[in-house]
């Protein structure tokens, strides 16, 4: 029997529960349809993205892991979260990635970008309409937005669930609700679409409710879980959206409204 030191352990405890936070059930969910409108969007050529409140980066991450051709920019407001987010950059090699400190109310030291991502932050944030025209103003001409955001009227799938967001300060939206806040900030949806129905949000409440059990449970649920998000991914659920998924162009941009991904 291999007797590895223990640093060796830490480290690859540390990068299973990693591997368990990205796929945690909601998280996979938005990186597979963000991906998917983002790819399609790239059509194979490099793109720059900015992931807009990326928090501690695993999003941002996968993206620059997936597409090495990408240039990928994280920004969030806490420090330390971004800090965690660099050492995993270093840790993992990848070179096309970076992480800066930003307020999303405030004009963004960056601009320019090909897309821009705001997967589940504009519910956290107090003033979303500016977060949104900050946003705006750093997508270049043909670029796109891929928001994700709470539905206002969705609810827990399990008995005893959490009934609001993480962090939220405010419930969600409504699809026309937010669709008249991406005008506002000066882009126009070509795609408004329901996603995390009942199968992906049970299995997100079963992931929360095991969180913190040993990582043996875990990582036997593993499977399951990573099964309710694949098959919520090829249009096998049930359920009304909990979440709202938008993608936009400047308004002299935009045509019929159409997934970029196909």
């Amino acid at each position: 029997m291999i007797d590895l030191p223990r640093r060796v352990v830490a480290f690859l405890v540390a990068l299973l529960e990693e591997r368990l936070a990205l796929m945690a059930p909601a998280r996979r969910l938005r990186l597979k349809s963000a991906d998917r409108v983002l790819a399609g969007y790239a059509k194979g050529r490099p793109i720059r993205v900015l992931d807009a409140g990326c928090g501690d980066g695993l999003l941002t991450l996968a993206l620059a892991k997936r597409h090495p051709r990408w240039q990928v920019v994280g920004i969030d407001r806490r420090e330390d979260l971004l800090a965690g987010a660099r050492a995993r950059a270093a840790g993992r090699g990848l070179k096309n990635v970076s992480f800066a400190a930003a307020d999303l109310l405030q004009p963004l030291p960056l601009g320019g970008f090909d897309a821009v991502a705001a997967l589940e932050c504009l519910s956290e944030i107090p003033d979303d309409e500016q977060a949104l025209r900050m946003m705006s103003a750093a997508i270049a001409a043909g670029g796109i937005l891929v928001a994700q955001a709470p539905d206002r009227d969705w609810k827990p799938v399990l008995s005893g669930s959490a009934p609001t967001w993480r962090e939220q300060v405010r419930q969600g939206y409504d699809a026309d609700g937010l669709t008249a806040l991406v005008r506002r900030s000066g882009l126009e949806p070509t795609l408004v679409k329901g996603t995390y129905r009942s199968l992906t949000a049970a299995a997100q409440e079963i992931r929360d409710r095991i969180k913190r059990s040993p990582l043996g449970l875990r990582l036997l649920a593993f499977p399951a879980l990573a099964a309710a998000v694949q098959l919520e991914h090829r249009g096998i659920t049930w359920g009304r959206p909990n979440a709202i998924l938008v993608v936009a162009r400047h308004a002299e941009d935009s045509g019929p409204a159409r997934d970029p991904a196909t």
